[in-house]
């Protein structure tokens, strides 16, 4: 008899329709997506950046995912709490690459590709707000392009 012919015998006996067990339906409960708050933080003092993140958390964190956007490179703030974080350069980071980049597409498209990503309720500032901070963002010149 061998191998091959004793493996097909001993897998699991063919269904019947009788056996076949009636569909059912399913429903399972599911927690509603949270909404997005996007907090900036632009020009904060990092000293400040604590206490805001307190304050936030308590006013929006039950109900909404918080996301920080700093211009600062000190991300420990955000990580020692777990917090979502992202990062815009800084006005000193801006004039000291001008020659390099035209911050002012850049940032402007950055910002909307935040918003796409997130797609906040609310956009909570601390700081200098959005709009300003893009309407100050260094242009390229002519004489600066290569």
């Amino acid at each position: 008899m061998g191998i091959f012919g004793w493996l097909p015998r001993r897998g699991p006996k063919p269904a019947t329709p009788e056996a076949e067990p009636e569909p059912t339906l399913a429903i399972y409960a599911s927690q509603p997506a949270l909404t997005a708050i996007i907090v900036t933080l632009i020009g904060v003092d990092a000293a400040q950046v604590d206490e805001i993140i307190d304050v936030t958390n308590q006013r929006f964190g039950s109900r909404h995912k918080i996301v920080y956007l700093t211009d600062s490179l000190d991300f420990m703030h955000f990580r020692n709490r777990g917090a979502i974080f992202e990062y815009l350069p800084s006005a000193l980071e801006q004039k000291l690459h001008a020659a390099e980049i035209s911050w002012n597409a850049y940032l402007a498209k950055r910002w909307q590709l935040l918003v796409s990503k997130w797609q906040p309720v609310h956009v909570v500032s601390y700081g200098q707000n959005i709009d300003a901070f893009l309407a100050a963002a260094p242009r390229m010149t002519a004489r600066n392009e290569r």
